[in-house]
């Protein structure tokens, strides 16, 4: 792909990333109100309607990106794609995220489908030539399973943060009527479901990491160590009686271990 379809494959991440924000923003206002009062911005110092022009403006703006760069790849699973993820997001915040589970498994699931559009990117061009395709058959294979690990992990991780930040947000979530997972069963049953789910990510990475050592990747064998300290530190912060402050820790830990995670695929040569 060019430079160009590159640079309107980001606009239309960006832009819906962003749309995705302010019409959560939106949703959430009377949650914030409560959880995070002094970190209100829609419907405090921005007025809901500008926040809800942002808002289509930014959806516009992707959905534009992903026409141009469906018609120079010939491929109209972008332009499908695109329209889909700002679909889920409005449902989200509009429904999905009150309801048990969903919700997390909505922002989940978008994750690894954003790890498996951008690590699939060069094959929605290739699919329209195929005889490169067919002499690309055997990377091809390489890109899907490592591409296809990483989305694993990213789902995985996505799915605790989400549950750590429902923990951190109960207050405001039980005020409102959202039927998050902490509302439903309790911290205490939630904090069980997060180490398990921490231990199911911890084996799916060493799991890898054996795979990559196997194969000779020695330097991101060894990066995701990295990663695993950072899921057992986050694990650490939950044991005893975890207030907010340690919810809050444990989300920005598991941000670095979905960075660190992400970063060690650069290490990976075909």
């Amino acid at each position: 792909p060019s430079v160009v379809a590159l640079s309107l494959f980001l606009i239309a991440v960006l832009a819906t990333a962003a749309a995705g924000n302010v019409i959560n923003d939106i949703a959430d206002i009377e949650i914030d109100r409560i959880n995070k009062p002094h970190k209100l911005i829609v419907g405090s110092k921005i007025p809901v309607k500008t926040a809800r022009n942002a808002y289509f403006a930014l959806v516009s703006i992707a959905i534009i990106a992903a026409i141009v760069l469906s018609f120079l790849s010939k491929n109209l699973n972008l332009f499908i794609l695109i329209g889909m993820v700002n679909g889920l997001l409005w449902f989200y915040a509009q429904r999905y995220k009150r309801q048990f589970v969903i919700g997390n498994l909505v922002v989940a699931f978008l994750a690894a489908l954003l790890v498996l559009v951008a690590g699939f990117f060069d094959m929605f061009f290739l699919m329209e030539h195929a005889i490169m395709w067919a002499k690309a058959t055997t990377v091809i294979q390489m890109i899907l399973e490592i591409v296809g690990v990483y989305a694993v992990f990213a789902f995985l991780v996505s799915l605790i943060r989400e549950l750590v930040k429902d923990m951190e947000d109960i207050k405001g979530d039980a005020k409102v009527g959202c039927r998050s997972i902490p509302v439903v069963l309790g911290i205490s049953v939630s904090t069980y479901i997060v180490w398990a789910l921490q231990l199911v990510l911890l084996a799916v990475i060493g799991w890898w990491q054996i795979i990559l050592f196997r194969d000779g990747a020695v330097a991101a064998f060894g990066f995701l160590f990295i990663t695993d300290m950072l899921i057992l530190l986050s694990g650490l912060q939950l044991v005893g009686n975890p207030k907010k402050r340690e919810f809050g820790i444990v989300s920005i830990l598991l941000k670095l271990v979905m960075l660190s995670g992400i970063l060690s695929i650069l290490f990976i040569s075909l």
